[in-house]
């Protein structure tokens, strides 16, 4: 939740999920309103790796896809944002997060 609020204070944070319930469960736990914005792929009609829900994010925040970080655990959806423009990372572990990140918190 630390590097979450912090890398907020420098750019949007956009958390995209296919949970079919995650607003529920996000108010449930108390991160409703820990993002900038939330895609819900149950919701939308469309699912990762679409690129199209790539797209909504970025578009959510006002970003340009070019300019945002996809994070994923899923290597294939990775790669699919990769080939819609945007960065990726195949998350493996925080630490890898914490050093990717560590240049936007400079």
């Amino acid at each position: 939740m630390d590097l979450l609020a912090a890398l907020r204070t420098r750019v949007p944070v956009v958390l995209i999920s296919n949970a079919t319930r995650l607003e529920a469960y996000l108010a449930a736990i108390g991160l409703d309103g820990a993002f900038d914005a939330v895609i819900n792929t149950a919701r939308i009609g469309v699912a990762k790796p679409d690129r199209r829900v790539f797209d909504l994010a970025a578009q959510r925040v006002g970003a340009d896809l070019k300019r945002c970080l996809f994070v994923d655990d899923t290597a294939g959806h990775v790669t699919a944002a990769q080939a819609a423009g945007a960065t990726g990372v195949h998350y493996q572990d925080i630490e890898q997060l914490l050093a990717t990140v560590a240049p936007m918190l400079d």
